[in-house]
């Protein structure tokens, strides 16, 4: 299908909608919902966000060239006179009662008139970087679509899949979730032909009620295979994961250590602002990173790869150009010597386990310091789960560990109560923090940040920046 096939009267077709002034000249060459981001040609879906009404930037959607519009029936009768008197401006009007439904369903319209692979990425932690590593290893040799940034909800797939064309042979997409049925939504919408649930850990519990919610959840994935004929790749280290989805009946693919599993981590390590792996005893790679545990998330995607019919031998040993989104471990270094680690994207036991092992074997020989916040969405597993990250952290040599937000007190309790590290302070607010750290910190020093995303714990880190002249090197996982 040609993007000229797809226009307003085929997309108000199947919406059972009305269009006000109609053009047919003109042509659905993409959507938005966000006029700053918005391109000449596309659509403008005015969605009714927390803040602002999207209906707020119609004029301003069409001043930048938006070719037509969908929106809410209500605010069209209201203002129904104001835009026939502006009506040169206007154009395709879509009349629906949700403009946010109609963005998924059109998509998924959308979608079917193209034949690209659909691959889908899903599970608690390492999506994200699951799904840069696929897109990195496809892109090599085929044309492909891939979800950007953290586009991977019932807003960004549907986006996502307005930006298909003829050429692209995969379409790669980050499926998110904190409700059960999500999944399952968003699977609909991408027809995924691969599937892959990088692992299952205690996150999001708020929405999800609990750990066997999240598994029900994240198996949609699974559900959506068992139609589309599909195959699923999972890590060999959760039986549990492992024994629900055989319930599907769909081929499965396993990475991991086992030596049973089918692609499996025979060796790894970092070193000098790389990271090494060998996969199966026959293929090694390595790519810029300074934590191993990406060999994991890297080797679920040559798996994938592999369900798409690609073997691991096609690809190159150097992954040179591989670039990951900021926030993930992410080095930065200013000119006086200090390291400091900005892993504040996302946090949740397992992502805190994995970063403290990281951090602990990061190289150099300055004090290593925590500078910590909360874990949200644990619901009535928060303080559980927040003692549990103080036993993991006493266990290990930090010298200092520095906190700020509610649940994390717990965490320092349990250090405090043990005695290790042996300077444990918690702050009051994130003011307060940066002040002491700007008199604290010292050349050598290595600073690990990590928070849930929402505690927005790099206001720190950029606070800092200025006094200690920060600079980032180049781009690391």
């Amino acid at each position: 299908m040609s993007r000229s096939e797809w226009d307003f009267e085929l997309a108000a077709e199947h919406l059972k909608a009305k269009i006000i002034l109609p053009d047919p000249s003109k042509r659905w060459s993409g959507a938005s919902i966000d006029t700053r981001t918005l391109k000449a040609g596309e659509v403008f879906f005015a969605l009714r966000g927390k803040n602002r009404d999207g209906h707020e930037c119609l004029h301003e959607a069409f001043r930048k060239g938006a070719t037509g519009a969908v929106i809410r029936e209500d605010f069209f009768r209201t203002e129904r006179e104001a835009l026939f008197r502006e009506r040169a401006l206007f154009s395709n009007l879509i009349l629906v009662e949700d403009p946010a439904e109609a963005l998924a369903v059109l998509s998924g319209l959308y979608r079917n008139h193209f034949s690209a692979v659909g691959i889908g990425i899903t599970g608690s932690v390492a999506k994200t970087s699951t799904k840069e590593f696929i897109r990195f290893l496809l892109s090599q040799k085929y044309p492909i679509l891939s979800s950007s940034g953290n586009l991977n909800n019932h807003l960004g797939l549907p986006l996502t899949l307005f930006q298909l064309k003829p050429e692209h042979q995969y379409c790669v997409a980050e499926l998110g979730a904190n409700h059960r049925g999500e999944i399952k939504k968003l699977s609909g919408l991408l027809h995924p032909e691969v599937g892959v649930i990088t692992g299952i850990a205690p996150v999001h519990l708020e929405g999800f009620g609990s750990l066997e919610g999240i598994y029900e959840a994240k198996l949609e994935l699974a559900q959506s295979l068992a139609r589309t004929k599909g195959t699923l790749v999972l890590p060999d280290w959760d039986p549990e994961l492992i024994r629900r989805a055989k319930k599907w009946k769909i081929p499965i693919l396993f990475f991991g250590k086992e030596r049973t599993s089918d692609f499996r981590l025979t060796a790894a390590k970092a070193r000098e602002g790389w990271v090494e792996f060998e996969v199966n005893d026959r293929w090694s790679f390595r790519f810029p990173g300074h934590t191993v545990f990406q060999a994991e998330n890297a080797l679920a995607a040559l798996t994938a790869c592999f369900a798409c019919g690609i073997s691991p031998g096609d690809f190159p040993s150097l992954w040179k150009e591989i670039q990951f989104p900021s926030g993930r471990f992410e080095i930065l270094t200013p000119g006086d010597g200090l390291t400091l680690v900005n892993d504040c994207y996302n946090a949740n036991p397992y992502a805190f386990e994995k970063a403290l092992d990281s951090f602990e074997a990061l190289e150099g020989k300055g004090r290593k310091i925590l500078v910590l916040g909360d874990m949200l969405e644990l619901g009535a597993e928060s303080v559980k789960y927040h003692r549990a990250l103080g036993e993991k952290i006493q266990q290990k040599g930090f010298q200092a560990l520095f906190t700020v937000g509610d649940w994390i007190r717990e965490t320092i309790l349990e250090c405090e109560e043990r005695g290790n590290p042996p300077l444990a302070l918690h702050f009051e607010n994130k003011e307060m923090l940066t002040h002491f750290l700007m008199s604290f910190l010292k050349p050598g020093d290595q600073v690990l940040f990590k928070a849930s995303r929402s505690m927005k714990l790099e206001e720190v880190i950029r606070a800092l920046s200025v006094p200690l002249s920060l600079t980032r090197t180049p781009s690391r996982p």
